[in-house]
């Protein structure tokens, strides 16, 4: 069970580092990029806002990390005897 939570604890940080990649613009790699754009209509008009947008992808990430943390912290208690 504490390997478990250990390699949950892992992905959580490996998706908040993600997040916090995104949130600073469009992943580039070196033939392409991707860029992501939602398009809604409003009052007749098209609209164009990032579709993620950076607040969030750090708040997300940040909660990622508290989740982590306590995963760790519940795999400490665990091993021990």
């Amino acid at each position: 069970m504490a390997d478990e939570l250990s390699e949950i604890a892992c992905l959580f940080r490996a998706a908040a580092g993600q997040l916090r990649r995104l949130s600073r613009g469009p992943i580039r790699t070196r033939l392409d990029k991707t860029v992501a754009i939602e398009a809604y209509l409003y009052k007749n008009q098209m609209r164009l806002a990032p579709a993620f947008p950076p607040d969030r992808c750090q708040e997300t990430a940040n909660l990622l990390e508290e989740f982590a943390e306590q995963l760790e912290v519940l795999t400490r208690s665990e091993r021990r005897p």
